[in-house]
């Protein structure tokens, strides 16, 4: 763990900033992350939320730096919410993946271009993409989607069940997938190129920095590689238990706005600065 000072923060979205169902962005986490971008310190945003649904919660929270979506997948400008990188699945891999969740009999959403292509529709698919604001596209087969290079084939299915698809599916794809697990229903399959590391890598050297120089939070396995990676890691709130065994720190989580608290020990403590 480095003891500071630091110079970019990097946050996870759900159950580290927001609650998981329809959680609202608090009026003290808002002024916490004005204070710390205020004073030029890049606050970024990394989940595996596509872009649309995560650059609304961006622009609510003001967010200054660089967003993350698709666990990694797509960097986007904090101002324009333009593209900077982009990493797909080629077609063989994205193929291979609908074939082995099609095989278990898993719920499949295939994410081209931010929209959601389904082969059926269920109550669950209709929550998900109100809460996203996202397109969802029924179409009777997702295979042709392959060719179109997904940024994301994801399975779901019950929790309880899903440890094996995931553990199976990594190995089948080997080097030629990133899988993850950030749900318990969850199993996201993306290009080998993704991954909330292999972003903040390429992030921190377009600012110039080191992995001590950031500050992380989140929750999840997703999170679990960045919260190790950066110079300090918390874990928040009811964080997976390898996540918290990872973390320098475990803070509350989003209904006691942990993180939100921590921005301002931080900058009390003088512990964040601009970057050089």
């Amino acid at each position: 763990m480095s003891n500071g000072p630091f110079s970019a923060i990097v946050s996870d979205i759900d159950g580290t900033l927001l609650t998981r169902v329809n959680g609202n962005i608090s009026p003290r986490l808002k002024a916490a992350v004005a204070e710390v971008a205020s004073r030029g310190i890049p606050f970024s945003l990394s989940t595996g939320r596509m872009r649309r649904s995560a650059w609304i919660v961006h622009q609510e929270i003001g967010a200054n730096a660089t967003m993350f979506c698709y666990q990694g997948a797509m960097a986007v400008d904090a101002e324009t919410n333009t593209l900077l990188r982009h990493e797909r699945l080629d077609e063989s891999t994205a193929a291979a993946a609908i074939q082995f969740f099609k095989g278990r009999g898993l719920d499949i959403r295939v994410y081209v271009d931010d929209d959601v292509f389904v082969s059926h529709q269920n109550e669950e698919d209709f929550d998900y993409a109100q809460r996203n604001h996202a397109k969802l596209v029924k179409v009777n087969d997702l295979f042709p989607l392959a060719k179109r290079e997904p940024t994301v084939v994801l399975g779901i299915s019950p929790p309880s069940e899903m440890e094996p698809h995931v553990n199976d599916i990594a190995r089948l794809l080997g080097s030629s997938a990133e899988v993850t697990h950030s749900l318990p229903h969850f199993c996201e399959v993306g290009s080998p190129r993704a991954g909330k590391v292999r972003a903040l890598c390429w992030l921190a050297d377009r600012q110039g920095l080191e992995p001590s120089d950031y500050i992380t939070f989140g929750d999840g396995l997703g999170d679990l590689e960045m919260i190790r990676w950066a110079g300090r890691g918390y874990a928040v709130g009811n964080a997976h238990p390898m996540v918290i065994d990872a973390a320098d720190e475990h803070i509350p989580g989003p209904d006691s706005e942990g993180v939100a608290l921590e921005l301002g020990r931080l900058s009390r403590d003088g512990l964040l600065k601009r970057p050089v």
